[in-house]
């Protein structure tokens, strides 16, 4: 007879590497180990070189036993083989992205965010527990008449110590001034607007500066590609603004590390992983208010609600001349980033799945 432990499993619409739900789900499968569970990671959409970290979907045998966690964030054939089976289910609620952001670039993309947010309400006595990545979150299945809605800690792993190396960028390179963006390219996170941020930049204070774009950027949303793209010729910002795409794990602290403020437009997060990293990294932080970005920040950085852009470049450009003000910013985002690394996502699970089991 063979033995099979019992296991908590994950399911989710895609998994990419350097996605910060995949992220996520990654330290979550650690944490079940921890716990003393077996656990997979499921997926209908697996990106390049992930074989090593997911399957696809209808690759899970189903066991009566197992618990199945669901992470939720778009409309997915996913949906239906977590809801099948009579297991022990938790619901994870990333936010869905409204989908009018996309209509002009993407229909099918629209229609699959319109459906996940639309079937978010007949989710709602379909699981054992209910967790939202923040409050922001919360709140949105609170009002859809969820109960007993509960906020998991995001379970980014903080290092240890305050990161100084700066590797990588050359030596002799100009000291000008680099903004930097980290977030996949995408309608929402507005990267139309850092590249007007940019020119706004130029005008008031000459070329020598770089704004360095990270993010991934899909096949899908390649109109919203082209549309940076023409702005940049528009602009004649070709060699100010820089967009790069997937970057290792070094490559990107690495990009933290050389840049001297961290500048988001986006207009709707449910949590923003990237502000984190920042903080990590300590670069002070600029943001639009958008979505769960003040929760996340909750007093760290520095935070604007309307995009006037000669007050943007303005704040900006202090941000990194003004060290005195810079370093009274740093330390805002260091006590946040304090009450992060206090923060435990496993004592939040352990005692749901023992309840589950």
């Amino acid at each position: 007879m063979i033995f099979r432990r019992r296991g908590v499993h994950q399911f989710a619409a895609g998994f990419n590497l350097g996605d910060a739900i995949s992220n996520e789900m990654n330290s979550l499968k650690s944490v079940f180990k921890k716990i003393g569970y077996s656990s997979e990671i499921y997926a209908e959409n697996t990106g390049p070189g992930t074989d090593a970290f997911v399957k696809k979907y209808k690759a899970y045998s189903s066991n009566s036993k197992d618990i199945i966690v669901y992470h939720h964030s778009i409309h997915s054939d996913v949906l239906e083989t977590v809801l099948k089976p009579k297991n022990s289910k938790i619901l994870i609620y990333h936010n869905v992205t409204p989908g009018h952001f996309f209509e002009k670039y993407d229909l099918k993309l629209t229609y699959l965010l319109r459906k996940g947010r639309e079937e978010l309400e007949s989710l709602r006595n379909k699981f054992d527990k209910v967790f939202a990545v923040s409050e922001y979150n919360k709140s949105e299945l609170v009002d859809l008449g969820f109960e007993n809605v509960d906020v998991l800690p995001i379970t980014y792993q903080l290092p240890q110590g305050r990161q100084t190396l700066k590797e990588n960028f050359p030596k002799n390179r100009p000291n000008i001034p680099r903004f930097l963006f980290v977030g996949r390219i995408a309608p929402n996170k507005k990267q139309d607007d850092l590249i007007r941020f940019a020119f706004h930049y130029l005008k008031a204070y000459g070329p020598e500066f770089q704004l360095f774009m990270v993010g991934f950027s899909s096949k899908e949303l390649y109109l919203y590609r082209e549309e940076l793209e023409r702005m940049l010729d528009f602009y004649k910002l070709r060699k100010n603004v820089i967009i790069t795409d997937f970057l290792s794990d070094e490559e990107l602290k690495s990009m933290y590390l050389n840049c001297d403020l961290f500048l988001s437009m986006s207009e709707h997060e449910g949590f923003c992983v990237p502000l984190l990293e920042a903080m990590v990294h300590n670069i002070p932080i600029l943001a639009f208010d958008g979505g769960a970005v003040g929760e996340t920040l909750s007093g760290a950085g520095i935070l604007f609600k309307e995009k006037r852009m000669d007050m943007i470049v303005e704040l900006a450009h202090k941000m990194v001349t003004d060290r005195s003000w810079k370093d009274l910013i740093l330390e805002t985002q260091q006590r946040r980033l304090s009450s992060f690394s206090q923060i435990n996502a496993e004592t939040v699970l352990r005692p749901v799945l023992a309840r589950l089991t």
